[in-house]
């Protein structure tokens, strides 16, 4: 039961504050008893000197010592065991005089004290058992030249004054008791009120588990912002990367696809030698396409790079590799790009990228293919047109085949995410891409990096 109770934010603090509350029950009431008692002493002790000053007003002086009528004006004075007992004490601290009250009391406190001396206690008589006496006691001198000294006591049965502390305690315990039960069940109300947030959260994510969002949604206080709003993060860059590596993978088996078809095209039967050749150039590159795409799961940006990436060379393989693969379908190539035309970035995204243009412009192209490539005045950028001949392109297909798995021409075989691995790389480069089409017939697709 304790362990489950550790083992909760709100079981914890249930428990804390409950203990911290009974400490505080109990400080509140031993202050509160002990200054009842006090005030209580504090009455008694006048009430006892009033008696003192009344015995001291009927008192008189008898051949050194004091003389007192037989009735006294407080009649507890003047019965037996009434609780009231009056006496005095010489210098000597002999009792000179006690009440009819104090007369089956076996003896009676025998301290002297000096003039205008007061002393209240509690105290126990010997002989008398499990009875305990308030006591006040008072020195007084006597005579013209206050020669005779005496110390006046008053005693009283504190049975009566404990039983008002006990009343006292009872009821003040009973009273925070209750008020203790209240102040648990309100903080059980606010423990339960605080700590609702966290139940969102925990509901959040139940719901998130169970498939009804992708986030942790709800009006979260703003102490619990920082911590939901970084879980969000989290579950979104899981998201991004599941994504990502969903995407690669299916990247890669596009980006062989064409390696792959070379391969199944060689004919060793009739040259040997180049047929190896380009066995041997088609591993390299297939080796050259995993390379990069583990690299593309790994990282999530592009990185800088200054030396530039020459463009022609490129180009010209995959035109190399696409003549191969469209045998049967031979297209005219136009092709523009300078030999210096230079590329600020990774060889395999600007590969990646070209073979996907050109792929589609050999698939859906009627046998003309326009490509010219550039860079702009400042030499930084990169700037691709691929045009082809073939039916053409509006803006919402255009929407439609830059999504993944989506082609133009379903007729056509594919996976559909050539175009959408192109826009992957042009976002990386933070660049645009943009496609028409041609009052001739066919697309124009251009990218600038």
């Amino acid at each position: 039961m304790l362990s489950s109770w550790l083992h909760s934010l709100k079981g914890r603090l249930t428990l804390v504050t409950t203990l911290m509350l009974l400490v505080f029950l109990v400080l509140i009431s031993g202050v509160l008893e002990h200054a009842y008692r006090s005030s209580l002493d504090e009455a008694k002790a006048r009430e006892l000197q009033l008696h003192v000053y009344t015995l001291l007003a009927v008192a008189e002086p008898d051949d050194g010592g004091l003389r007192f009528p037989p009735v006294l004006p407080e009649e507890r004075f003047n019965q037996p065991d009434s609780g009231l007992i009056g006496a005095v004490i010489d210098e000597q601290g002999r009792v000179i005089w006690r009440s009819a009250s104090a007369l089956t009391l076996p003896q009676l406190p025998s301290r002297s004290l000096p003039q205008g001396r007061e002393v209240y206690t509690r105290l126990e008589l010997q002989g008398v058992e499990d009875v305990q006496y308030s006591s006040f006691l008072q020195g007084v001198a006597w005579g013209l030249d206050n020669e005779q000294r005496f110390t006046f006591v008053v005693l009283e049965d504190a049975a009566p004054l404990a039983a008002q502390v006990e009343q006292f305690r009872s009821t003040i315990w009973r009273w925070l008791g209750l008020g203790a039960l209240l102040l648990v069940l309100l903080q059980w109300l606010v423990l339960r009120w605080g700590l609702a947030p966290l139940r969102s959260v925990a509901a959040a994510l139940h719901r998130m588990q169970q498939g009804g969002s992708d986030t942790l949604q709800g009006d979260f206080p703003r102490e619990l912002k920082p911590l939901t709003d970084n879980l969000n993060l989290l579950i979104e860059n899981e998201r991004r990367q599941r994504e990502k590596t969903r995407h690669t993978l299916a990247d890669l088996a596009h980006s062989l696809k064409t390696p792959l078809a070379v391969m199944k095209g060689l004919n060793f039967s009739r040259d040997p030698r180049a047929a190896y050749t380009g066995l041997i150039e088609q591993v390299q590159r297939m080796d050259s396409i995993i390379s990069y795409q583990l690299q593309r799961a790994v990282t999530s940006s592009p990185k800088s790079i200054l030396r530039g990436v020459p463009v022609a060379p490129l180009v010209g393989k995959i035109l190399d590799a696409l003549e191969k693969v469209y045998r049967e379908k031979p297209a005219e190539v136009q092709l523009q790009c300078s030999e210096d035309t230079l590329f600020y970035g990774d060889e395999g995204d600007l590969m990646e990228l070209l073979g996907n243009l050109l792929d589609n412009g050999y698939k859906y192209g009627a046998g003309k293919l326009d490509v010219d490539i550039r860079n702009d005045d400042d030499g930084r950028r990169l700037q691709l047109r691929v045009a082809d001949n073939g039916p053409g392109i509006d803006e919402e297909q255009w929407q439609q085949v830059t999504r993944r798995g989506v082609r133009a021409d379903q007729q056509q075989p594919g996976q559909g995410i050539g175009l959408a691995v192109v826009m992957d790389i042009v976002e990386s480069y933070q660049g645009e891409i943009s496609a028409k089409s041609l009052r001739e017939g066919g697309t124009e697709i251009e990218v600038i990096l």
